[in-house]
């Protein structure tokens, strides 16, 4: 296929339109109308002669092929923009304020800033982290990271990586009981994050997962409560039983053996999303943040 300049604006459409999974969002993004990213769309896709995209009423999901192109289109792009930019020398500058909740600043962002501080020595992040659930009425940030399920009236979002969740003990628990015995986590205290996300049920994490596990026979409401995950997975630590980890924040306990997983993991209905208000990537600092986010959430482990 002979790469063009049209080929490449509807590289850009499609990549949008598959991370945000929607036509409509992705016109917003770029500033062109819904129906110019549907045409786009429809013309890539007689140019490769496959569906990318199944149509729903409200959003769209990629097809089979169309998430294998969004694998290569998406570090792609972001690599070519990252080369445009030094080739310019047009490196931004400033403050920008950054908001997530604790566990996540703590465990995922913290170790990961020294890599944009040696790409961006001339940007600040101001990490703000308050509360376990993320609050978003007051706007004071310029880029917010939220674990949810992509719903934010009002804010531009990006969709930056997906998480799993699995039961972790402390190695004593693990070596104890005989987890594949039929309900053997009906034997011990189960530990809960009361509010994993939005508007969640108190122990809605250890529902979601024991019905992805094809567990239907444990009894949930039971064991101690948390109102942070990081608190919950401490007490797992210290001994006080079974918590539900996520694992993206997990990685250190395990390779170190601190906990221990008895079971697989299950994807969360949630992902991590990145928000900004609308037109914010405008601003060359808030954009570099947003684009480096989103390139390392796109690296395993």
């Amino acid at each position: 296929m002979h790469i063009n300049s049209q080929i490449l604006a509807a590289m850009r459409t499609f990549e949008a339109a598959a991370r945000l999974r929607s036509f409509s969002q992705a016109a917003s993004e770029l500033a062109i109308t819904p129906g110019a990213v549907s045409q786009q769309i429809k013309n890539l896709e007689g140019q490769v002669g496959v569906a990318l995209f199944i149509r729903h009423t409200r959003q769209v999901e990629l097809t089979t092929q169309g998430l294998q192109l969004y694998e290569s289109v998406r570090p792609a792009l972001l690599s070519l923009e990252n080369c445009l930019n030094r080739i310019k020398r047009a490196d931004p500058e400033g403050s920008v304020r950054l908001r997530s909740i604790p566990s996540f600043v703590f465990k995922w962002l913290i170790p990961r800033l020294g890599g944009f501080q040696k790409r961006y020595p001339d940007i600040r992040i101001e990490s703000i982290a308050e509360g376990s659930l993320l609050d978003l009425q007051s706007r004071d940030f310029d880029i917010a990271i939220d674990y949810g399920m992509g719903h934010y009236p009002g804010l531009s979002f990006s969709r930056m990586m997906d998480e799993h969740l699995f039961p972790v003990v402390s190695p004593e628990y693990f070596s104890d009981i005989d987890w594949q015995a039929p309900g053997a986590l009906n034997r011990v205290p189960l530990l809960h994050d009361t509010a994993p996300w939005q508007d969640a049920e108190r122990d809605e994490e250890w529902r979601y997962w024991l019905q992805a596990s094809g567990m239907d026979d444990i009894e949930t409401e039971r064991g101690h409560y948390f109102n942070r995950g990081d608190m919950a997975i401490k007490a797992a630590e210290s001994g006080l039983g079974v918590a539900i980890a996520r694992e993206s924040l997990l990685t250190d306990e395990i390779i170190r053996g601190r906990l221990f997983a008895p079971y697989g993991r299950q994807q969360c209905r949630c992902s991590y999303y990145i928000l900004y208000a609308h037109g914010a990537l405008s601003n060359p600092s808030i954009k570099a943040v947003h684009d480096w986010l989103m390139e390392v959430g796109s690296q395993p482990g």
